[in-house]
């Protein structure tokens, strides 16, 4: 082969890859924004569902009616999309017990309710990467008059 061919060659796959690198990098840095916009985007969605999910269960403590039992199941099935496998885990088995127990006439025990509630609190801040707090004393405040 001709040594000009050969050099020609050469330097059009020279040519050829020095385009493709900026371009395969722009695309790796764009492809990782658009990731990171996804995680921001979803966090703000989980928090505002973690938040309906204890709004409902704190109206539910306080009136035990129909309309805050569909609320409380509303709010549980929108968490069991969102949330981990383990806190999805902990609200179903939650939500069940409660159900069960009503149906038996034998409602959860304070203990049982405020060590669901500490699980359930605790793994919401630890998939939010906040600190893990103790309920024990405080539980979910129950309505007073």
């Amino acid at each position: 082969m001709d040594n000009t061919i050969l050099t020609a060659l050469i330097a059009a796959g020279s040519a050829c890859i020095g385009a493709l690198i900026p371009s395969l990098f722009s695309y790796l840095g764009k492809r990782k924004e658009y990731e990171n916009d996804n995680k921001a985007k979803m966090e703000v969605i989980r928090r505002k569902a973690y938040y309906e999910y204890i709004e409902a269960l704190q109206r539910m403590i306080n009136v035990g009616n129909r309309d805050n039992f569909l609320l409380l199941q509303a709010s549980t099935n929108k968490l069991l999309l969102y949330a981990g496998s383990k806190l999805s885990g902990l609200i179903n088995q939650y939500y069940n017990d409660i159900i069960q127990k009503t149906l038996q006439s034998e409602p959860l025990t304070l203990e049982e309710q405020t060590k669901y509630q500490t699980d359930i609190f605790n793994e919401m801040r630890k998939e939010l990467g906040i600190t893990k707090e103790e309920l024990d004393i405080v539980s979910m405040v129950r309505a007073g008059f």
